[in-house]
């Protein structure tokens, strides 16, 4: 995508992820370009080494799943913890994968290959296609070893996961407590006070607020900003704009033939004796020889069923299904490629151990028709044809914007483009911009503040996008004029809060308190709940509280908790416990199932944390300060 764009203006590299649950493959950006802050070590567990770079990826991808969540403006109270998780999920991925290499975790490439070559991403007229394989990839600036390897590491830890989950076991005592306690529900009275019928007995004198500012200056100091112009060129608002008729789709079609050729495909079963810690290469060797022997009195698949070490096909009795060449190791694919249907090949040595290869079928590449791809073809080349034009688009924009030099007005007015305003941009924000780190530093660097320079062309998404600062702001403290009316709100509710909390505990100490001689006071609502723990329709905290109270003081005593403007109040006067009774014979075994997921979760992370707890990690003073320019 926009290959011919990245490599005239910036350059980039697709990070790809795969969903191991809906196998979707999800792409984003990163800049290649790195600079030699970008190849700073900051981070380093047991000796390894992890970059700034790698860093500033992390805390990216992070900030889009927040910006997904809260959209485009993430709280910037959020983005300590954000860079503090983007870092500790660095530290617990590189413990977990040299975990599992030193644990003898292993997927192997058949499993890998079976996975992409049924993921829809990949098909082509509902076929696996591996020249549409190599460009989907090659478009995303991803390698297929660089695909294939992220895809195996992110089975491993799932293997690992799953091992887990297998080994956790719920005996029935185990399953009714567990039951009885989190389907646990509880009645009684809640009464809430606003605080806001306070608010009139509230008085702030003038000094306090004054105190407030003085003694909380480092609370009202401002970013270092800049007042940001910038352009945009969307592949969305140019694709509006590409027409093409019948004929130019077939005519499309006819040009690229070649392309639209199914592969020969083989259809096989393999057994593989996996050579690991428990197993020598001499011990695989004389084990497959020993399968291969037993070949004449007993099937090739109940063999697998009982022999093979691979996860993915040993239950089928090794069935692999169909595959092209260029999915599977060269070893492999080269004992398979030369075989007859109905012959098994010699033990194959590669990297994973010793396999057995039976040919079961073989078909060859077929011409796909028009009518077969029509669709693809025509999102695939609406696609090429905005690509196109993007890119003389981004062509004129580059060459105008590095004559106008340090303004983009009359770029926007050459182009008949919109000129867009982001104003207070800091380093450390969540808008768009922020995706691409290099642009941050570009805007904050000393011919942006100076000279207001233009930017060169960016891709963020499928944009491509100029900008430039306009103004720019040191870090200051606010005029107490600025922030006055704030600090009095501030004080005005925490103090009304204060009353609202001293009056409800003051309720919870009445003996015989009736709520119903309450309901008529103004700010006091009055209702009777039935909750579980999981409900929804309280505050989570005022839930927690309410299932904190021992079922011994339930209708003695009161629970009081505080959230936001209000005040709760509540009294607990029943409690009943789950009842397995209530659960059919699959909801059970389901609910059974939830528990194992979650116990084995557990010791996942459990694990995960123990190895945190014993690892030799060093992390940069001042990563999170915002002192490497993020």
């Amino acid at each position: 995508m926009l290959q011919t764009i990245r490599d005239k203006f910036t350059g980039w590299i697709a990070i790809v992820f795969i969903v191991l649950i809906s196998m979707t493959l999800v792409i984003s950006f990163g800049n290649m370009d790195q600079t030699p802050l970008q190849d700073d070590v900051v981070i380093t567990v047991n000796g390894e080494e992890i970059t700034l770079f790698e860093f500033q990826e992390e805390f990216s991808n992070k900030l889009v799943e927040f910006q997904d969540l809260l959209g485009d403006e993430v709280p910037e109270v959020l983005e300590q913890s954000i860079k503090e998780s983007a870092a500790e999920d660095l530290i617990i991925r590189r413990l977990l994968l040299d975990y599992l290499f030193e644990s003898g975790y292993r997927v192997s490439p058949e499993y890998v290959a079976e996975l992409i070559r049924t993921n829809e991403t990949f098909l082509l007229g509902g076929e696996f296609n591996i020249e549409n394989y190599k460009a989907i990839l090659a478009s995303q600036g991803a390698t297929i070893d660089q695909f294939e390897n992220d895809l195996r590491l992110q089975l491993e830890i799932n293997q690992l996961r799953r091992g887990f989950i297998e080994t956790s076991f719920i005996t029935n005592a185990e399953f009714t407590q567990f039951i009885e306690l989190q389907m646990q529900e509880r009645t009684g009275q809640l009464l809430t006070v606003d605080s806001s019928r306070f608010m009139d007995q509230v008085v702030i004198d003038p000094s306090e607020v004054n105190n407030y500012y003085q003694n909380n200056l480092d609370l009202f100091q401002s970013n270092e900003e800049v007042d940001v112009e910038y352009l945009e060129i969307s592949i969305e608002d140019v694709a509006q704009q590409v027409k093409f008729t019948a004929d130019d789709l077939k005519e499309y079609y006819e040009n690229n033939l070649d392309r639209f050729v199914t592969n020969e495909e083989r259809k096989s079963s393999h057994i593989l004796v996996a050579i690991d810690e428990d197993t020598t290469d001499e011990q695989a060797a004389e084990l497959i020889e020993e399968i291969q022997s037993k070949l004449e009195v007993e099937t090739f698949e109940d063999l697998a069923k009982q022999y093979s070490d691979d996860p993915g096909s040993a239950a089928q009795g090794g069935d692999l299904g169909w595959a092209e060449t260029g999915l599977f190791v060269p070893e492999f694919e080269s004992a398979l490629f030369s075989m007859n249907v109905g012959e098994v090949s010699a033990p194959v040595k590669t990297d994973f151990g010793y396999h057995l290869i039976r040919m079961d079928d073989v078909k060859t590449g077929q011409q796909q028709s028009f009518d077969e791809i029509e669709y693809e073809l025509e999102l695939e080349y609406s696609r090429q044809l905005a690509e196109e034009e993007l890119f003389v688009l981004a062509d004129q924009m580059a060459d105008l914007t590095l004559q106008s030099y340090n303004e983009l007005a009359s770029v926007a007015d050459k182009m008949n483009l919109e000129l867009n305003a982001l104003d207070a941009f800091s380093r450390t924000g969540s808008t768009f911009l922020h995706q691409d780190l290099e642009m941050v530093n570009i805007l904050f660097s000393p011919g942006s503040i100076e000279l207001g320079e233009n930017t060169p062309l960016f891709q963020i998404g499928d944009s491509v996008i100029v900008a430039r600062a306009k103004s720019h702001r040191l870090p200051s403290t606010r005029e107490f004029s600025a922030v006055q009316s704030d600090i009095e709100s501030f004080l005005m509710n925490d103090s009304a809060m204060s009353l609202a909390n001293d009056y409800a505990e003051g309720l919870s100490t009445q003996e015989a308190l009736s709520f119903s001689d309450l309901a008529a006071e103004e700010g006091i609502k009055i209702e009777d709940f039935q909750i579980l723990r999981n409900s929804t329709n309280y505050p989570r905290g005022l839930t927690e509280a309410i299932f904190s109270m021992h079922k011994d003081l339930i209708d003695q005593e009161f629970v009081v908790f505080s959230e936001m403007d209000n005040v709760y109040l509540a009294k607990v006067s029943s409690v009943s416990s789950g009842d397995l009774t209530f659960f059919s014979d699959q909801e059970r075994s389901d609910a059974k199932s939830d528990l194992s997921q979650q116990y084995g979760s557990e010791d996942l992370n459990g694990l995960a944390q123990s190895l945190r707890e014993n690892a030799e990690v060093f992390i940069e003073p001042g990563l999170y300060e915002g002192l490497f320019d993020l």
